[in-house]
């Protein structure tokens, strides 16, 4: 278990660094964080302490004679130096006053407890700081596979009961697109989800996101994660991701149509456009029309069907593609189904991402307040 968390720790850090880098570590400095880690976390072994990023630092500003054979100085302080000044400076950045020295520098506040669903929550951090929650994804999935790992083997020993687990990488996008290598954390991740004995969704926004990657080499990695996928499930997508969607996917040409209709958007009314008609005096109307009054606008809301339609806006018609989905399993024709909210869901407006529209049209009923 001791080597298991080692080789977290290592693989984490050394991710956190290429994203910073936008480049993996080399060799030697992989050599040398390794070797820094097993320096630290004897250390802490003996006064039961947990390991903060500083003290990664300064053992690698220590000079420990562990850390400088696999650094080969030479017995060189000097030579030390350069050799450790890059890595040194990305171990700045996780410890420092900035994004990623705020969110990597301290200790967690709470503990997973894996006898209860979790999730961990990004929506405080914001969309444009695209490195950062790359390397926070990467931090939570190595948190959730470690509690996953260390379960397993605490079953294994039969002193606890064996546990599955359900793990959902959501964002997947953000994190391949952070840097080289990342690619290859998250491929390790889907080739071992039998092995531990995990159920893996993965959740992206279109086949073209995976192949946001840099490199070419990432590019092909990146597209096995998706063919890999036994189950398939699909939402509204463009005409234009169908070719890319359809390497992986086989897909009918109605199969393909549906899912470009799902992408339109709503209706501009609650009938649908088939039921409008339109006349010339609806589209233009004469400047010097007289202005309807207050008590005019009063008299026609009387009608339910007239006030609906006036306080209606786009949020309250959902577009074609809400909750729809296909199940494609190999080459079987899809399964089409409809996703639909609890009443608690509903409720709580947990899943609404129009909330501020919401507000709005809410505080203008209020402001109106009842005729």
């Amino acid at each position: 278990m001791l080597t298991e968390l080692h080789s977290r720790r290592r693989s984490l850090i050394a991710s956190l660094i290429a994203i910073l880098r936008k480049k993996p570590l080399d060799e030697r400095e992989d050599q040398v964080l390794d070797r820094c880690l097993t320096v630290l976390e004897a250390r802490h072994a003996t006064s039961g302490t947990v390991p903060m990023m500083a003290d990664l630092r300064q053992v690698l500003k220590d000079r420990p004679a562990e850390v400088r054979e696999v650094a080969l100085d030479r017995g060189d302080d000097a030579r030390y130096d350069d050799i450790t000044e890059g890595l040194e400076s990305s171990l700045n950045s996780l410890c420092g006053s900035g994004a990623f020295g705020q969110m990597f520098a301290h200790p967690s506040t709470n503990r997973i407890d894996a006898s209860r669903p979790m999730v961990f929550d990004l929506s405080r951090i914001s969309q444009t700081e695209s490195d950062l929650r790359a390397a926070i994804l990467m931090a939570c999935w190595s948190a959730g596979f470690g509690t996953v790992t260390t379960s397993n083997m605490l079953a294994d020993e039969k002193i606890i009961p064996r546990q599955r687990f359900l793990i959902i990488l959501d964002e997947l996008w953000n994190t391949l697109a952070a840097g080289p290598g990342i690619v290859d954390q998250v491929n390790a991740l889907t080739r071992l989800n039998r092995q531990w004995g995990v159920g893996q969704i993965m959740a992206s926004h279109t086949p073209s996101d995976l192949m946001a990657v840099r490199n070419e080499a990432d590019r092909a990695k990146a597209k096995g994660i998706m063919d890999r996928c036994g189950i398939k499930i699909l939402g509204g997508l463009a005409k234009a991701e169908m070719p890319l969607l359809t390497e992986s996917v086989a897909l009918s040409r109605r199969e393909q149509e549906q899912l470009a209709i799902w992408q339109d958007p709503p209706a501009w009314n609650r009938r649908g456009d088939e039921a409008m008609e339109y006349t010339n005096t609806d589209v233009f109307a004469a400047l010097d029309e007289p202005t309807v009054d207050n008590a005019e606008l009063r008299a026609w809301l009387e009608d339910p069907t007239n006030r609906e339609w006036y306080f209606d806006d786009r949020t309250t018609t959902p577009p074609p593609g809400q909750g729809k989905f296909f199940i494609k399993v190999g080459s079987r024709a899809g399964i089409p189904f409809s996703m639909e909210f609890t009443p608690t869901e509903r409720r709580s407006q947990i899943h609404d991402t129009e909330k501020k529209w919401h507000e709005a049209k809410n505080r203008a009923a209020q402001e109106r307040g009842p005729r």
